[in-house]
C-alpha cells in the first residue's frame, strides 16, 4: 500500500516536473485529514492554513482576512472546509500558490454537510481528472491503496498529457523545510532592462511605453487572468519611463490597495540604486524630476489634475460614470483589468467599454496576456477553480441570429422563448444551462462573484427565473423573497434600532422612508435581471418581469421592488414594466458610481396605501435634496426625475402634512437621517418661519436654536460650517442637536393645531 508520505511525494514530484499546481481533496474525519496534510507540508517551505484556526503549526488566515495575502506567495494552501467554505477566499488564495504547489481541501464525508446544493456541485467537481480526490472510507476499505493512487495519477497525467512542461526547482528535502520566514523559489528575469519575467509581460511593457511615447489619443486596454503579471507590468513600464525622462505618471484604481502591486514593482526597479529616489508618501514617490502618484478616481474627475500618462488599474471595478470622463480629459491612458476574477469579472467591462472607446478614441489598442508567471500554462488548479467557481462561465453563443438590429429582428421568430422558474435540483441537473445563466449575470453585472453563485444554489428564498429558447438561456432574473417581519421588529427597523440580515427591500422602505407597513408585508426584490446583449430591446426583459409579476400575485406577494443606479434608460425600462420610483439614495453606489434608485410595483390592495405615501414623500424630499444632497446630480437626470414626479397624482395639503408628521416622528425618535428626511424638515422649518407656529406655544423657546435651524435647513450650510458656527463636536453631535430642534418644533406644531 502507498503510505501517506509515498503518495504525497508522488503527487508533488509530478507537479514539480510540470511546474503545475493541483487540488488535493481529503474527505474524512479531522484526525485522518491532519495525518495526510502532515505528509504534504513536510515538502513545503511556505504553507498556509485557510480557516478559523490552524490545527498544525503553520500560518493561519481567516476568510475575512484573505485579501491581506494578495500579492504574496505560498507553496501549499490548506483550506479547512469542514465547517464553512468561502468560495471568494478560496479563489483569492488559490492564486497565491506557486508552480509545484498544492491546494489541500479538507471536507466532511458525503452527507455530513446536509446535502446543500453548493456542496452537491462541489462534490461533482471533485471527480474530475484535474484534481486528486481521496476519501477516508475508500482508502480504509480498498485492499490495495496503491492501486487507487496509481489510477488517479494515471488519469491526471493522461488528462494533462498535452500540457506544456516546464522543469522547476528540485523538491525540497525534509531537513530543508520549514524556516522562520516562508520562502518560495525566485522567478528568473528574462529582460534585465525592464525586469520582465515572461515574453507576454515584455510585450505589455512595450505597449504601455508606446502609449506614453507614441501618438496621442491611442489608449491601451490591457486584460489578463490572474497571475499573468498585469499589475507588475504596469509598474515596470512606469519605472522604465521615469528612468529615461522627466515624466509625471498618475495611477488611479478602485483603491490604493488595488494598485499596491504596481507601486511595489516600480519602487523595486528604481530603488535598487537608491540614487535620486525619494518617497513622498505611501502612494507617491519621485525619481529625480519624475513622479508616480496614486489619485482616487473621484478626485481625478473633480480636480484639474494634469499628467503625462494616466494608468487605470482594475478599470472594470471603476464605475462607468467615473471612467468615461477620463477619455476626454487625458490624452495618454493605459487601462488594465482582470478578466476572470474572484470578486467579479472584467468581461462585461471589456464588452461595454469597447463601445465607448470606438466612439471617443477609435484608434485604441487591446492586448491580452496569456502566459502565467508563477506556474506553467494550462495549469490544472486554475482550470479546476475556473470550472468549479464558474469564473469562466460564458453566455449562450446564439449563432445565426446576427448582430445588427435588423438581422436580430428578422431572426427573432426563430427564437420562440419560454419563461420558467427553476428549482435548485433543476439548476444542478443541467450544468450547461447553469453556466449560461451565470454567464449572463457576469456579463451584465461586474460584481457578480463566486459567492453569488453559491447563494443562487443554496438560498431557498432566492428564486431563479430564465427565458430559454431551445437549449439556450437568453434571459434570467433573480428574485429574493423578503419581508413579513413582526410589527415589533418592523417598528424597530423603522427607528434604526434593528437591522436583520438580508431583506434589503422592506428594510430600505422602513428605515429610509419611515413606512413600517412595507416591512410587515410580503415583498419580492428583483436582485438581478439580465438579457443576452444580442437580444436587447426585444421586450424579453419586460415579458420575463410580466410573468414573474403574475406568479408573485398568485403566491400572495404584496409588492415587487428593485434598486438600480439611476440612469435615463434604466428609469424608462422600470417605468415601462409598472415600477414607480419612491426613493433616491443620498450616497453614490460604489459599484455603479450613480445614486441608487428604489422602485416598487404594488400588487395587493394593502400595499397601495404606503406606496402612494412613498411617492408623495419622494416628491417632498427630492425637491429639497436637489439643493444639497443631489447638487452634483446630472442636469438631465434632475429633469427626468422632476418630470416623473410631476406625473404622480398631487396630494392634498392635509395629506402632505400628515405624511410629514409621520416621517418626522420617526426621525425624532432616532430613525431615518437628516439627508433622508431633508424635505420634510424643510417643510416644518418653513412653516415655523411663516408664523404657522407662534412662539408662544413653543414649550421652551429658550431651547430653540433658531440660528442652527436657519443655517442648516434654509441656508444649506455644510455640516462642517454648522459645527464651527455653533461650537459643536463633530457630525454626530450636530445631527443630535438637529433632531432635538426638529422634535421641539414638531411638538409645538401639534400643540398649535390643538389650540
Amino acid at each position: 500500500m502507498a503510505k501517506p508520505l509515498d503518495y504525497s511525494t508522488r503527487i508533488i514530484t509530478t507537479l514539480h516536473r510540470r511546474h503545475h499546481r493541483a487540488l488535493v481533496v481529503l474527505e474524512g474525519e479531522l484526525d485522518w485529514q491532519l495525518s495526510q496534510v502532515s505528509s504534504f507540508i513536510t515538502h513545503y517551505a511556505a504553507p498556509l492554513w485557510l480557516g478559523s484556526q490552524a490545527q498544525l503549526d503553520i500560518d493561519v488566515v481567516t476568510a475575512k482576512k484573505a485579501k491581506n495575502w494578495l500579492g504574496q506567495e505560498v507553496d501549499c494552501l490548506i483550506v479547512d472546509a469542514n465547517c464553512t467554505f468561502s468560495p471568494e477566499a478560496f479563489g483569492m488564495l488559490a492564486g497565491t500558490v506557486v508552480g509545484g504547489g498544492v491546494v489541500i481541501l479538507l471536507v466532511k464525508p458525503t452527507g455530513a454537510d446536509g446535502d446543500k446544493p453548493s456542496w452537491q456541485w462541489l462534490r461533482n467537481q471533485f471527480t474530475r481528472n484535474n484534481c486528486f480526490y481521496f476519501q477516508q472510507s475508500d482508502l480504509t476499505l480498498l485492499p490495495d491503496k496503491g492501486v487507487h493512487l496509481e489510477r488517479q495519477l494515471a488519469h491526471f497525467e493522461a488528462h494533462n498529457d498535452d500540457l506544456d512542461l516546464c522543469i522547476a526547482q528540485p523538491l525540497c528535502q525534509p531537513q530543508q523545510l520549514r524556516t522562520d520566514k516562508p520562502t518560495v523559489p525566485s522567478i528568473s528575469v528574462i529582460d534585465e532592462a525592464w525586469g520582465c519575467v515572461t515574453a507576454d509581460q515584455t510585450r505589455a511593457v512595450e505597449a504601455i511605453r508606446k502609449v506614453a511615447l507614441g501618438h496621442r489619443k491611442r489608449p491601451l486596454v490591457l486584460t489578463a487572468d490572474r497571475g499573468r503579471g498585469k499589475s507588475s507590468a504596469l509598474g515596470l513600464a512606469a519605472a522604465s519611463l521615469m528612468r529615461e525622462r522627466n515624466i509625471k505618471i498618475v495611477v488611479t484604481a478602485p483603491s490604493y490597495a488595488t494598485a499596491e502591486t504596481l507601486f511595489k514593482h516600480a519602487r523595486h526597479q528604481l530603488d535598487r540604486n537608491n540614487d535620486g529616489f525619494r518617497v513622498v508618501s505611501e502612494s507617491e514617490f519621485h525619481w529625480h524630476t519624475s513622479s508616480l502618484e496614486f489619485i482616487a478616481p473621484d478626485r481625478l474627475i473633480e480636480q484639474e489634475i494634469a499628467c503625462d500618462l494616466l494608468i487605470v488599474d482594475e478599470a472594470a471595478a471603476i464605475p462607468s460614470p467615473l471612467l468615461i470622463p477620463l477619455l476626454s480629459r487625458f490624452n495618454r491612458i493605459a487601462f488594465a483589468s482582470t478578466i476572470h476574477g474572484y470578486e467579479g469579472t472584467g468581461r462585461g467591462f471589456a464588452i461595454k467599454f469597447r463601445g465607448y472607446l470606438e466612439k471617443l478614441m477609435p484608434q485604441w489598442r487591446g492586448l491580452h496576456l496569456h502566459q502565467p508567471i508563477r506556474w506553467a500554462e494550462n495549469d490544472p488548479l486554475e482550470h479546476w477553480v475556473f470550472e468549479a467557481l464558474l469564473l469562466n462561465a460564458e453566455m449562450a453563443s446564439l449563432s445565426g441570429i446576427g448582430k445588427s438590429a435588423g438581422s436580430v429582428k428578422a431572426n427573432m421568430q426563430a427564437y420562440i422563448s419560454t419563461n420558467q422558474m427553476l428549482t435548485k435540483a433543476q439548476l444542478l441537473a443541467d450544468p450547461q444551462r447553469l453556466t449560461q445563466i451565470f454567464g449572463l449575470l457576469i456579463n451584465a453585472h461586474y460584481q457578480t462573484s463566486p459567492a453569488d453563485f453559491f447563494q443562487m444554489l443554496d438560498d431557498d428564498a432566492l428564486q431563479v427565473w430564465i427565458t430559454q429558447s431551445d437549449d439556450q438561456v437568453i434571459g434570467c432574473c433573480l428574485l429574493s423573497e423578503e419581508g413579513l417581519f413582526s410589527e415589533e421588529l418592523a417598528e424597530q427597523i423603522t427607528l434604526g434600532q434593528r437591522r436583520p440580515k438580508g431583506h434589503l427591500l422592506p428594510q430600505s422602505i422602513a428605515a429610509h422612508i419611515g413606512l413600517t407597513a412595507a416591512a410587515m408585508q410580503q415583498g419580492g426584490r428583483i436582485q438581478r435581471i439580465a438579457v443576452h446583449p444580442t437580444l436587447w430591446r426585444q421586450q424579453i426583459g419586460q415579458q420575463l418581469l410580466n410573468d414573474i409579476t403574475c406568479w408573485a400575485q398568485d403566491k400572495g406577494f404584496d409588492y415587487l421592488g428593485t434598486s438600480f443606479g439611476v440612469a435615463d434608460e434604466l428609469v424608462a425600462f422600470w417605468q415601462s414594466t409598472g415600477f414607480s420610483l419612491i426613493r433616491l439614495g443620498v450616497t453614490k453606489d460604489a459599484a455603479s458610481g450613480s445614486y441608487s434608485a428604489l422602485a416598487v410595483k404594488p400588487l395587493s390592495p394593502r400595499s397601495f396605501t404606503w406606496w402612494q405615501d412613498a411617492q408623495d414623500l419622494f416628491a417632498i424630499n427630492f425637491n429639497a435634496q436637489c439643493h444639497e444632497q443631489f447638487k452634483d446630480l446630472e442636469a438631465t437626470t434632475v429633469r427626468l426625475l422632476y418630470r416623473l414626479l410631476a406625473s404622480y397624482p398631487s396630494a392634498e395639503p392635509a395629506r402632505i402634512e400628515a405624511l410629514v408628521f409621520k416621517q418626522l416622528s420617526a426621525y425624532c425618535q432616532g430613525g431615518l437621517g437628516y439627508d433622508t428626511a431633508a424635505g420634510s424638515i424643510e417643510w416644518l422649518v418653513k412653516r415655523w418661519l411663516s408664523f404657522a407656529v407662534p412662539a408662544s406655544v413653543i414649550y421652551d423657546s429658550a431651547c430653540l436654536n433658531e440660528a442652527l435651524l436657519i443655517n442648516k435647513v434654509i441656508q444649506k450650510k455644510s455640516w462642517a460650517a454648522v459645527i464651527k458656527l455653533h461650537n459643536l463636536v463633530g457630525r454626530k453631535q450636530a445631527e443630535a442637536a438637529m433632531r432635538e430642534q426638529v422634535s421641539l418644533l414638531l411638538d409645538s406644531l401639534h400643540s398649535s393645531d390643538k389650540t
